[in-house]
């Protein structure tokens, strides 16, 4: 089946050249990395890893590689001799590893799937065991992690009801893949049943959870809000909804919802912060086509003042995060839109009443746990993210009482990580 696999991705990539060469061409943020996606490492990466024989680390993108960094300090922690590289596949991903992830030896892209490529990568970083988060599922890449010998174990593996329905029409090929993985760490029960109807031996599969709900607790003392406050000029008094992550289609439904609330609430400033970075342009345009008052989070250099904006609008990478810790209600993005929504644990650190839309497929069983637990509300369009934004800005208790269940979920559901790391052992061990 290789042989198949391999002609239909060398006849596919032919088929969009024009394509990818005319992105690349145009889009800098396809040309990042590409050096490295085609099996050329530098020199100095090369030189670090010779002789060596490191874990090797696959986070797809940003919510992954926050993810794996607990992941990361704790192997890191019990295994200190060890080198440790982390990949990733999206250039924001890539930023936030270097940026956030000291305890990585090295960051690389992740090779195309191409068997030359591949080949070539995994004969340079000759990792020890190779480590992938959530579904990563790459069947060239995987084939010659297993010729080479070297174990592979998923960590926090998800299989969403879309992939599911693919995987399941491809089964007779993925079984094979599927062989080449050593250990599947799942998140869900439905998680473990899905993977185990696609191919993968029951032998090898075990329920531990999901990484994304072991995000250190932080303890929050009162200078680290006063100081994200100062940073963005704002007053600790006002109402600030937050809306993370969003995409195209969500910001003309949040700004319709958000005019209306600012006519009841006239003190209410909107922190707006689209998912991809080259958006940025695109959505202050729009803000400023639709009337809003608002100021670029890189404009803003306190002392000076950020004038009466009503809409900022977050275009850095990273400061999300700690933002959510200010917000009054929390509206996560990609999710009013078929996207499969983001990560909806971050501000539930913060004990914040969260809002999100009905396109969470990506995080099914964290938002259905949240819903369940009362620690956060499902909107359907403008009019309810609207009416339940209303309410929560209304009443103190509700966002309090959201906002403690939020937390007392991620408290509940901190066995992820040591049980990820049991089964990763087993295969340091030997």
């Amino acid at each position: 089946m290789y042989p198949i696999y391999n002609i239909l991705l060398i006849v596919t990539s032919l088929f969009l050249s024009p394509f990818l060469l005319f992105m690349l061409a145009l889009r800098p943020k396809y040309r990042k990395g590409l050096i490295q996606k085609l099996g050329f490492l530098p020199e100095d990466i090369r030189a670090l890893l010779k002789g060596r024989q490191p874990l090797w680390i696959h986070a797809v993108s940003v919510g992954e590689v926050m993810a794996a960094l607990p992941l990361i300090r704790e192997l890191k922690k019990k295994y200190p001799g060890e080198k440790i590289v982390i990949s990733t596949v999206t250039d924001t991903g890539n930023y936030t590893a270097r940026q956030q992830v000291k305890e990585a030896d090295v960051v690389v892209f992740f090779p195309l799937d191409y068997p030359g490529i591949v080949g070539k990568i995994i004969s340079q970083v000759n990792p020890r065991l190779f480590i992938t988060l959530e579904t990563e599922i790459w069947p060239n890449f995987l084939h010659e992690l297993n010729r080479h010998r070297i174990p592979a174990v998923m960590v926090s593996g998800r299989i969403s009801s879309n992939s599911y329905r693919q995987y399941r029409f491809f089964s007779f090929f993925f079984r094979k893949v599927l062989g080449n993985i050593s250990f599947f760490c799942m998140q869900s029960q439905t998680d473990a049943e899905r993977i185990i109807a696609m191919g993968a031996q029951p032998d090898r599969i075990r329920v531990t959870g999901n990484l994304k709900l072991n995000l250190n607790i932080p303890i929050r003392i009162p200078e680290d809000r006063q100081g994200i406050f100062s940073k963005l000029n704002l007053s600790e008094t006002q109402n600030i909804l937050v809306a993370g992550s969003t995409h195209r289609g969500e910001e003309e439904v949040i700004l319709t919802a958000f005019r209306e609330l600012k006519k009841e609430f006239p003190d209410l400033v909107l922190i707006l912060a689209p998912r991809h970075p080259e958006r940025f342009p695109e959505v202050a345009a729009l803000l400023a086509s639709r009337g809003f008052r608002s100021v670029r989070r890189t404009e803003i250099t306190p002392p000076s003042e950020a004038g009466d904006a009503e809409v900022i609008l977050l275009d850095t990478i990273g400061e999300l995060f700690t933002i959510y810790s200010i917000g009054t209600v929390i509206f996560i993005g990609g999710s009013l839109v078929p996207i499969g929504g983001h990560n909806v644990l971050e501000p539930a650190i913060y004990k914040k009443a969260i809002l999100f839309g009905p396109h969470m497929d990506n995080f099914l069983e964290i938002s259905q746990i949240l819903l369940e637990k009362g620690a956060g509300i499902c909107v359907k369009n403008e009019k309810e993210l609207r009416a339940q934004a209303r309410k929560l800005l209304l009443d103190g208790d509700l966002r309090e009482s959201l906002g403690k269940a939020a937390l007392e979920v991620i408290e509940e559901n901190q066995g992820a990580l040591r049980k990820s790391v049991e089964v990763i052992e087993q295969f340091l061990t030997r």
